[in-house]
């Protein structure tokens, strides 16, 4: 089934049907045993002024190619519409995103009308629950120009099977930083602003506490977007972007940054310090590789 929208729908509306949804699966009423397959396609431009804003929060330079993280942002709320509706059978709120994967054919032009259509697919077992594939696909005079890919984990569920064992993970150890992060108390909130995005774990102590987070811990997609602008490839030609998040950022906070350039291949990663008796702690690792 594909639902057409009039226009992106607003995080809020989706976080608030969240609420709601949590309210209902605790009953047990009405969840489904599959996942539905549903579409949802939606229309749209992009805002410039707002593009802008993203871009120089990510300390990169406006081109008239739109930067992947943003269309992420934009592409986000489309999801969430599908994630909330009465025949998903996963809940929103506690899902986790472990990994983002984009593959751009061509640069997209901030002028470009666009069509976003979101699906959630590719149910499968991990050993710490279930994971799903959020997909957003962008299209343009229409030419598929970028998948976005975005991989969540709902924890302690079995709903895709028999979980597998959890695999061994090889001992962190850390490079020389290319680069330090400090960023402040309000990351959380200054990324909303501009993305949309206003999940409350991210923007105060206070409205972290509830979800159990002593702290609030930044976007994993500012720090995914920071770091591919970071790479300094730009946005006007084809390109696999790839980040995999291991460990949230708690606010405020410094983030030692590292890039390494090999060939068409750009890889990157952010860890926390060591201090004390406590080892270095990888935050999340990616690459950018262009044609």
């Amino acid at each position: 089934m594909r639902i057409e929208l009039d226009s992106l729908p607003s995080f809020g509306q989706t976080f608030s049907a969240a609420a709601l949804q949590a309210a209902r699966m605790k009953t047990g009423r009405g969840v489904a045993r599959e996942l539905p397959g549903v579409e949802a396609v939606v229309t749209t431009t992009i805002d410039r002024a707002r593009h802008a804003q993203f871009v120089h929060l990510m300390g990169d330079t406006v081109t008239p190619h739109v930067h992947p993280g943003y269309i992420h942002a934009i592409g986000f709320p489309l999801t969430m519409s599908l994630l909330v509706r009465k025949d998903f059978p996963l809940p929103l709120l506690g899902m986790l995103h472990i990994t983002n994967q984009v593959t751009q054919t061509r640069g997209i032009g901030d002028g470009e009308e666009l069509v976003m259509v979101a699906s959630v697919e590719n149910a499968r077992p991990h050993y710490a629950g279930a994971l799903i594939d959020c997909v957003v696909r962008i299209s343009a005079d229409g030419e598929e120009v970028l998948v976005d890919r975005s991989g969540y984990l709902v924890r302690g569920s079995d709903f895709a099977g028999k979980r597998p064992e959890r695999p061994e993970r090889a001992d962190f150890v850390p490079g020389i930083p290319t680069s330090v992060w400090n960023l402040g108390g309000d990351a959380g909130r200054k990324y909303a602003q501009v993305s949309g995005d206003g999940n409350p774990i991210h923007l105060s102590k206070v409205s972290a506490k509830p979800f159990g987070f002593d702290r609030p811990i930044v976007h994993g997609m500012y720090s995914a977007s920071r770091a591919y602008s970071a790479t300094g490839v730009g946005n006007d030609g084809p390109r696999d972007w790839f980040v995999e998040f291991e460990a949230p950022v708690s606010l405020p906070g410094t983030v030692q940054f590292r890039t390494e350039h090999e060939g068409a291949e750009v890889s990157y990663e952010g860890w926390r310090a060591a201090k004390g008796d406590k080892p270095a702690r990888r935050h999340f690792n990616g690459y950018v590789q262009t044609q």
